[in-house]
């Protein structure tokens, strides 16, 4: 059976969902900050690359089957477009494994 004390935390924890204001949120800090992984631009550059080519094929292939559109102008603006996209959002983790 749980005891007064468990009792007492999970009606302290209960009251504190049903208040309109947010309870304070404890947090454990370290002495030092989480190293992240240092990575250069290099992947970043690649895997726009990669994109681009990918998106560049797919584009001039819908510029081959779609009438009145230019294969090398879609080809050409859905690969910058790509570029431009991938080079912001940057790389997903599993790329750069």
């Amino acid at each position: 059976m749980a005891s007064d004390d468990e009792i007492e935390k999970l009606l302290r924890e209960i009251s504190g969902q049903d208040s309109p204001q947010p309870a304070p949120v404890q947090r454990k800090e370290s002495g030092t900050p989480a190293q992240r992984d240092q990575s250069t631009s290099g992947g970043r550059v690649a895997y726009a690359a990669v994109g681009a080519a990918v998106m560049g094929a797919g584009g001039a292939m819908a510029g081959l089957l779609l009438p009145g559109i230019s294969i090398f102008s879609t080809g050409i603006g859905a690969a910058v477009g790509a570029f431009i996209i991938a080079m912001v959002s940057g790389p997903p983790r599993w790329f750069s494994r």
